[in-house]
Parts: structure tokens; C-alpha cells; sequence
């Protein structure tokens, strides 16, 4: 197990080479790649692999390796409109996650606007098992995997409600019926903003024991229970100890990965390296009672 973070989240600061620096400078020694940002996906094909290529060196220098990464995604809506384009970035971010040396890709489910708490349950799984299947070819070719993800929405007051993948019930359903390549992250924050009157069952002990070694990767951020905010472990509500100790029970195998982007958003560019540190001591925090 490693200690991880994203490497978004500093864009207005620093470009994702000097990331790098300043994570490895804060003890980190593995990243969730980003690569949301379209722009070097749309590159012809012998500029993006050189630009993913030296980027894993450039990583490797650092003492540090790709655990994870992170497609791009986008309104349900605007992926529809743009469906055929979406899916060649998403190969294409398939294959720089390969190129980057990782093994494991969030790609988000598609989640349609009706489809809230239990409704039309079936009818989403079938749109994104077509969705899905289109980029299974991309994941034998070039050894990758797709972890899909816990998600939520919101109501037209901005509340959070269940959605696609929620719970862990209609993750492990989406991971089974793929098949082979298809595996679970695990969103902190999205399982805190789910869990309500009814959806009880969405803890980290049911969630984990449910999901087990279909759990390949993690996202760890915290909310206030209102508000996706990705903040550092211990500024939320969330209840950390339950979380390390449900992953230790199902002897979890992946690497401790913080996506609390939206705190170092907050964090001036004289402090990146401090704000930095703070993130991978809450993490250390987390990795110390795991081990224990």
C-alpha cells in the first residue's frame, strides 16, 4: 500500500510537471493521474504518446509511479450530443493511462437525469454496458482497467440524492456483469453525501464487505454531508476510523489515494508545498491505523 494524490488542483499555480515536484517533495510515492483535461488526448497520436512517455519519466525521476487515473467526463447531456467524440477521448485516455504505467482508469457511469434513487435501474445499466462495451477492445490491448465509480446528483434545489452506482448493491451488479477488467472505486466523499433515511447501506463497512476484492482503488476526500466539497480527511464529518477499519477488514490491497483537490484550491502559491504536506499527513494518518 502507497500513499497517493491527484494531480489536479494546482493548474492556477503551478503546470502538472512542477506538480509533480511538489508532490513527491511532500512524501507521496504514487499519483491519480488526471486526465480530464482533453487537450492532450486530441494530440496526433505520435505527440501524445511522446507527451504521456516522458511524462512517465518525468514521474519516475520523482520516485514516484501512476496508480490510477482519471478519464474525463462530463453533463450526461453534453456526452450524448458529443458521443462519438467522448468515446474516442475516453480510448484515448485509456491508452495514456496505460502509457503513464497504470493498470487502473475511473471511468464514470453515465447517469441519465431520471435516474434517481431506484428508478430506471435496468434501463441505465443497459446504456452504459453499450457505452462500456466500445472501450472493452481498448482494455485487452493494452493491459488497462476501468474502475467504475460511486455517483450521485442533485435535485433542482442542488440537493444530493442517489443515482447511478450509489450504492454498492448496483456497483458490484454493473462490475459483475461486465465482466473481466471492470473493477470498483470508492468515493469517501460521494458514499457520505448518499448516505440517508433508506440508504442506510451505504457505509463504508456494507459498502466494502459487499464490493471486496472487486475494490481495486480509492478516492479519499471529505464533505460536511451537504456539499461535494473534497476536502482533506479529518475536515469533514466523515468518520475515518470506520473507513480504515472496514478497508482493513476485506484486506484491501490498494493504494491510500486522496483526491482533496478543492483544498488545495484554497491554498495560496507560496503555501502549495505546505498545504501539500498537511494533505499527506491526514493521509499518513489513515495509512498508520491500516497498518497498525
Amino acid at each position: 500500500m502507497e500513499i497517493g494524490v491527484q494531480t489536479i488542483g494546482y493548474g492556477k499555480f503551478i503546470d502538472e510537471w512542477q506538480a509533480v515536484k511538489h508532490i513527491s517533495k511532500a512524501g507521496f510515492t504514487v499519483l491519480d493521474y488526471s486526465l480530464e483535461d482533453a487537450a492532450y488526448l486530441k494530440l496526433p497520436m505520435k505527440d501524445f504518446k511522446k507527451h504521456f512517455e516522458d511524462m512517465r519519466k518525468h514521474i519516475q525521476e520523482h520516485g514516484m509511479t501512476t496508480g490510477q487515473t482519471h478519464t474525463p467526463f462530463y453533463p450526461y447531456t453534453k456526452h450524448m450530443q458529443n458521443y462519438d467524440e467522448v468515446l474516442e477521448l475516453q480510448k484515448r485516455a485509456l491508452i495514456a493511462t496505460a502509457l503513464l504505467g497504470s493498470k487502473y482508469a475511473v471511468v464514470h457511469p453515465l447517469k441519465p437525469k431520471d435516474r434517481v434513487f431506484d428508478k430506471y435501474t435496468e434501463e441505465t445499466f443497459e446504456l452504459n454496458k453499450a457505452y462500456y462495451s466500445k472501450l472493452v477492445p481498448i482494455l485487452a490491448e493494452y493491459n488497462v482497467n476501468i474502475c467504475i465509480e460511486n455517483l450521485y446528483t442533485t435535485d433542482e434545489d442542488k440537493n444530493v440524492i442517489p443515482s447511478t452506482c450509489s450504492t454498492g448493491e448496483e456497483l458490484a451488479m454493473y462490475i459483475d456483469r461486465m465482466g473481466d477488467r471492470f473493477y470498483a472505486c470508492l468515493d469517501t466523499g460521494h458514499v457520505n453525501l448518499v448516505q440517508r433515511e433508506g440508504y442506510e447501506h451505504v457505509n463504508f463497512k456494507h459498502m466494502t464487505s459487499l464490493l471486496g476484492e472487486r475494490l481495486k482503488i480509492v478516492h479519499i476526500h471529505d464533505n460536511d454531508k451537504k456539499t461535494d466539497l473534497h476536502y482533506a480527511p479529518y475536515l469533514g464529518t466523515i468518520d475515518w476510523n470506520e473507513f480504515t477499519d472496514s478497508l482493513k477488514a476485506i484486506r484491501y490491497e490498494g493504494n491510500l489515494s486522496l483526491e482533496s483537490f478543492t483544498f488545495m484550491n484554497k491554498i495560496n502559491r507560496d503555501n502549495i508545498d505546505e498545504g501539500l504536506k498537511m494533505m499527506y499527513m491526514a493521509a499518513r494518518r489513515l495509512y498508520e491505523r491500516f497498518m497498525r
